[in-house]
């Protein structure tokens, strides 16, 4: 694993400790995301995360552009400041969203087809879903692409599932090739 990913996932950690123990998931949840927009913010990113600005016009930055976060969330990004790990944001709240989505029971699913899903599909596929993985909640991203031609593609987590006729047919043109030599 990268030092980076081990590094963000330490700090999201963490904060999702420091959430927990307030019961405050939604608001740090909240706050994190406008961290996360002021520092994609190409100008304001690139203030906060150059070596040539002084740490506390970086402060003096996150304090204006945060205003009203928690105290805590602020003392977070004042560390991440410190310690040169701005840039690992938007790794940060991805796993602090897949830690939150862990403890709630929310199961993040990708689908593509060939044409989009109807609702009675949809509401099959997540009842599906949800049971196979236990969870209370799938939250399901639906992408259309007409070069799986019929069938579905579906990513679960780690979990790929594939049962697209574009695959199908590249299979049997495989095993067609295979048998002819």
């Amino acid at each position: 694993m990268p030092v980076r990913e081990v590094a963000a996932k330490r700090y999201a950690q963490a904060i999702f400790g420091i959430a927990r123990d307030a019961a405050a998931f939604d608001r740090w949840r909240a706050d994190l995301e406008r961290l996360r927009a002021l520092v994609a913010e190409p100008t304001v990113g690139g203030f906060l995360t150059s070596t040539a600005t002084p740490e506390v016009r970086k402060t003096e930055l996150l304090q204006q552009g945060l205003e009203g976060v928690d105290p805590q969330v602020l003392n977070f990004a004042r560390l991440l400041v410190r310690k040169r790990r701005l840039a690992l944001t938007e790794e940060i709240v991805e796993i602090f969203d897949e830690l939150l989505n862990d403890q709630r029971g929310v199961v993040r699913a990708h689908i593509t087809t060939a044409v989009p899903l109807t609702d009675n599909a949809r509401t099959q596929l997540s009842a599906a879903i949800r049971t196979a993985a236990g969870a209370t909640e799938v939250a399901l991203q639906e992408d259309v692409a007409r070069e799986v031609l019929g069938g579905a593609v579906l990513r679960i987590g780690d979990h790929l599932v594939d049962g697209s006729v574009r695959t199908r047919l590249h299979g049997l043109r495989q095993s067609i090739a295979g048998r002819s030599r």
